[in-house]
């Protein structure tokens, strides 16, 4: 059977031993040859012998991942065992959290071939990964100032009270956002918030285009021209409750292929995580990730 390295985070504050012990046992029951590969301050550690990469973490783990992996991510097939603070291409793949129903499902999948495995489109902002979405505005600035030992405590809970601490300082810088769409059109416009999602979802069960989806071949800007507190919370509040918001004008939303930055944003949010680095375009690696499921 195949060889699987587990890359798991042993420093989440999700982590539970218990469970990746259970993951492990169920994996080798299925007859995989596990390889558990926890990652360190410098990222994600691989064997670089491995079949199939599988993923125990969210979303930032998952990342992490693929830039190890380098320009072998288009070449080496990847799964996700949830854990973590976010799922997001956990839950739109469908992954079951339960080891046992995991490892099942994943073996049939792997049996079943890639033919069938989905196929997802590898954007980047800058060298970075995208496997999910990132954000700039006000909602990053929130990421940014996310204390790292709440997280650990109360996990997701901790982006809310990050958010709520930002009211009191709201920022609003306007910048010039440029590109191709997806039918090869170029646009040009000004924003003070943007959200690039390649995922279904967003932030937890929740999807602000009905475009987005880990296999297209795009990626779906969502802008806010004005990024008010009100604006925002018109935002969340549509999204929650499943409403088309570009129809109703809360934001505007484009299928894109690349986006350009007139200068360098800051704060980044990326796959949850609050990214410092400065880069200003995001656009497809050439790479295509193959998610076995």
């Amino acid at each position: 059977m195949a060889a699987l390295d587990l890359v798991y985070n042993p420093v989440s504050g999700s982590f539970s031993q218990s469970h990746l012990d259970a993951l492990v046992s169920e994996l080798e029951r299925q007859g995989f040859v596990v390889t558990p590969m926890p990652t360190t301050a410098e990222g994600a550690q691989l064997s670089g012998s491995a079949d199939l990469v599988c993923v125990h973490g969210g979303d930032g783990t998952l990342r992490d991942t693929v830039q190890a992996l380098g320009e072998r991510a288009g070449e080496t097939p990847m799964c996700v065992a949830p854990s973590g603070t976010i799922n997001l291409v956990a839950r739109e793949l469908g992954y079951a959290r339960k080891p046992a129903a995991f490892a099942a499902d994943l073996r049939a999948a792997w049996e079943r071939g890639r033919d069938t495995w989905v196929q997802s489109p590898l954007y980047r902002l800058g060298e970075m990964p995208i496997v999910s979405c990132l954000s700039i505005g006000p909602d990053s600035h929130a990421v940014a100032r996310v204390d790292g030992k709440l997280k650990q405590r109360i996990g997701r809970y901790a982006y809310i009270v990050a958010l709520a601490q930002q009211m009191r300082d709201w920022p609003r810088d306007t910048m010039t956002i440029r590109g191709e769409l997806a039918s090869g059109e170029p646009f040009e416009y000004e924003a003070e918030a943007a959200i690039v999602s390649h995922a279904a979802l967003y932030a937890g069960p929740f999807q602000v285009s009905p475009e987005a989806a880990l296999a297209a071949d795009s990626v779906e800007l969502i802008t806010l021209k004005r990024s008010t507190r009100m604006g925002t919370i018109a935002l969340s509040l549509a999204v929650m409750l499943r409403l088309p918001v570009a129809k109703l004008g809360i934001a505007e939303i484009r299928s894109c292929r690349r986006i350009e930055f007139d200068r360098c944003v800051t704060p980044v949010q990326v796959d949850g995580d609050h990214m410092p680095d400065c880069a200003y375009a995001i656009g497809p690696s050439g790479m295509t990730l193959s998610y076995v499921v």
